[in-house]
């Protein structure tokens, strides 16, 4: 009969008291990866949001210092922007005449 593999690799044991500090070890292993990726995953989510709004405000302060108070709808259409959209603007905004010109 074959074995089951279950994805544990534990030490041969003598006794119920060893497996249970095993796997209390290893749960506490388990649960260190755990948070440890989460930490990671959430301080990617949280740079990646944090250069988007760096770029949002950059490109803001670069069309109200060309072309005066910026309305409302084009700050609310950069709110809703992708980076990749921001970064166009951003681009077109540093050469465009006129702040209708950024955003054809």
């Amino acid at each position: 009969m074959k074995k089951p593999n279950y994805g544990i690799l534990l030490n041969e044991v003598n006794d119920l008291d060893e497996v249970r500090v095993m796997l209390s070890d290893k749960l506490e292993e388990w649960a260190k990866e755990y948070i440890a990726e989460g930490v990671e995953q959430g301080l990617e989510k949280g740079l990646k949001q944090g250069i988007e709004k760096g770029e949002m405000l950059a490109l803001q302060k670069l069309l109200a210092k060309r072309f005066g108070a910026i309305p409302f709808d084009i700050t609310a259409q950069i709110a809703n922007a992708s980076l990749d959209q921001i970064e166009h603007w951003f681009d077109k905004a540093i050469d465009a005449d006129t702040l209708t010109d950024v955003f054809q």
